[in-house]
């Protein structure tokens, strides 16, 4: 029995050290599906107040969380969710993102997280 447990051990070790190269989960209230309505390369700017010397437009909420999938991998950063956020930008047609909030942890169902959410605007020209 002994040597079947380290077997097993050694199995269970191996698959969780080499459990490919999806470390990140990314989730959002905002469907990826949809095309993006900005550019790839449009730069959105992330802010974590309301910009006061911008005018801007409402657009909606976003809401992004980066999660991790193994204890082995680097908890989830700020530059993670923000590139989230900006991604989701751009599919509802936003240029910015602002009063934006993070929250980090460890989860029931993750090894870490990055929540970040904020509200998408469109800057007036």
């Amino acid at each position: 029995m002994g040597k079947q447990k380290a077997t097993l051990l050694g199995a269970m070790l191996m698959v969780a050290l080499t459990s490919g190269c999806a470390s990140y989960r990314t989730s959002s209230n905002i469907e990826t599906k949809t095309p993006a309505s900005l550019a790839a390369d449009t730069k959105v700017i992330i802010s974590e107040d309301s910009l006061p010397n911008k005018k801007y437009t409402a657009v909606g909420p976003i809401e992004v969380s980066i999660k991790k999938l193994t204890a082995f991998h680097k908890n989830p950063t700020r530059e993670q969710a923000n590139e989230a956020l900006s991604e989701k930008a751009r599919v509802i047609g936003a240029d910015a993102v602002v009063n934006v909030t993070y929250k980090s942890g460890i989860g029931f169902t993750t090894w870490g997280y990055m929540d970040a959410k904020g509200m998408g605007v469109k800057l007036a020209e």
